[in-house]
């Protein structure tokens, strides 16, 4: 989505953001998707993802000042949810954050990508992967052989949770230019991977990570890659 946006809005908005997906929703589906998500095991995924906010902004002490347009792309493996935020924009176009109003210009459904045995994604969100323990919280790098492993763990239960049956092969997912980028997300300071990877595996795990995102905390605004060659700014172009 594109919009003409005015205003601040906070340094860190995932919540906001968040928060605003799931008032577009019919109440039914919104309640059901934040409170049980879909069922794999112990583990209950929401199946969504967002991308960072893209646009011409400067920063100062109250956030990102916004002057012109911002670009805003949102992806779900789940097709009533995704056409139901975009039937909610068409019946109200302007999304606040905060102390910004953003209306929408432009809004498309993005066609596939083709993928392929070796398919180049860049972040539009970062990726997050990490592990609770009695220590607490452990991110990890993308450099770190763990942080491959839980990429993958990651996708097939996303799989097995739409599918309904699990891959013997899996996602192997490589850094070739990755950068750390600290989220906060309510009072989370969430540590999560910016930049270009590669990504090899079955196409339909592939599409699987592409629509719900990759790693994990996907609906709190991390995980959202576009394929190389295919700039959604691009696609989001008004002409």
């Amino acid at each position: 989505m594109s919009f003409l946006a005015r205003g601040h809005v906070p340094t860190h908005y995932n919540y906001l953001v968040q928060s605003a997906i799931y008032h577009r929703l019919p109440g039914r589906i919104s309640r059901a998707l934040h409170e049980k998500g879909i069922r794999e095991g112990p583990r209950h995924f929401k199946m969504f993802t967002f991308s960072r906010l893209y646009g011409d902004f400067t920063r100062d002490q109250e956030g990102l000042l916004f002057r012109d347009r911002a670009y805003l792309c949102f992806s779900s493996p789940l097709e009533r949810v995704a056409t139901e935020v975009y039937r909610s924009f068409l019946v109200d176009p302007v999304m606040r954050l905060d102390n910004a109003e953003l209306m929408v210009e432009v809004m498309k459904v993005v066609e596939e990508p083709e993928f392929t045995s070796s398919t180049l994604v860049y972040t539009l969100s970062p990726i997050t992967v990490y592990r609770k323990s009695d220590d607490g919280i452990r991110y990890y790098s993308p450099y770190e052989l763990e942080w491959g492993a839980l990429v993958d763990l990651n996708a097939k239960r996303k799989y097995h949770a739409l599918k309904g049956r699990y891959l013997k092969s899996g996602l192997q997912v490589r850094p070739l230019n990755a950068g750390l980028i600290r989220v906060k997300y309510k009072d989370n300071l969430i540590m999560a991977w910016k930049g270009e990877f590669q990504m090899r595996g079955p196409k339909s795990l592939q599409r699987v990570v592409y629509e719900a995102g990759m790693g994990s905390k996907n609906s709190q605004g991390f995980g959202m890659i576009e394929v190389k060659g295919r700039r959604m700014r691009d696609l989001l172009s008004l002409e």
